[in-house]
C-alpha cells in the first residue's frame, strides 16, 4: 500500500507556492520615470453556454465576455523612446487572474516589445464585470 504524504509536507508545498507567487507578482519598489496605464476589463457570464472572449477594443485591454474556467490571451506592444528597464503589472478586482509575460524587460528606442496578458477566469467566479488597469513603469537608464 502506498504511503500518503504528510500533511506537513503538503502545507510546506502550499506555503512555498504562495511565497513564490508573491515574489513573482510583486510590483517594483523602484521609482518610475514614466508611467503608462491601460484600462482592462473582463465580463463573466455563466448562463449555461460558453463564452469565448471576443472583443475588438483597440483603446483598452479588454478580454471580452468569458465563462468561468475560460482562458483568454491578449498581446500588447510596448514602445518607449529611451533606454529603460520596464516593469509591467496589473491592478484591480481581477488582477490575480491575469498572468503577464514578461513582467520585466529592457526597452530601447525604436524597438517594440510584445507583452502577453493571459486571463484565467476561476471556476467559482461570479457573473459580472471586472475592471482594472495595466501599469507600465519605465525606469530610464542614466
Amino acid at each position: 500500500m502506498a504511503k500518503l504524504p504528510s500533511p506537513y509536507f503538503i502545507l510546506t508545498i502550499a506555503l512555498a507556492a504562495v511565497i513564490l507567487t508573491i515574489i513573482f507578482t510583486a510590483k517594483t519598489e523602484e521609482r518610475c520615470d514614466t508611467v503608462k496605464m491601460v484600462l482592462t476589463s473582463v465580463q463573466v457570464k455563466s448562463e449555461g453556454r460558453n463564452y469565448i472572449g471576443f472583443d475588438l477594443n483597440k483603446q483598452n485591454l479588454t478580454f471580452g465576455t468569458l465563462s468561468p474556467g475560460s482562458i483568454s490571451r491578449r498581446v500588447v506592444t510596448s514602445e518607449y523612446n529611451k533606454d529603460a528597464t520596464t516593469y509591467v503589472w496589473t491592478e484591480g478586482n481581477f488582477s490575480s487572474w491575469v498572468a503577464v509575460s514578461p513582467r520585466k524587460f529592457e526597452t530601447f528606442p525604436n524597438i517594440s516589445q510584445e507583452v502577453v496578458f493571459t486571463v484565467l477566469v476561476p471556476l467559482n467566479a461570479k457573473a459580472g464585470e471586472y475592471n482594472g488597469k495595466v501599469v507600465f513603469c519605465y525606469q530610464d537608464k542614466e
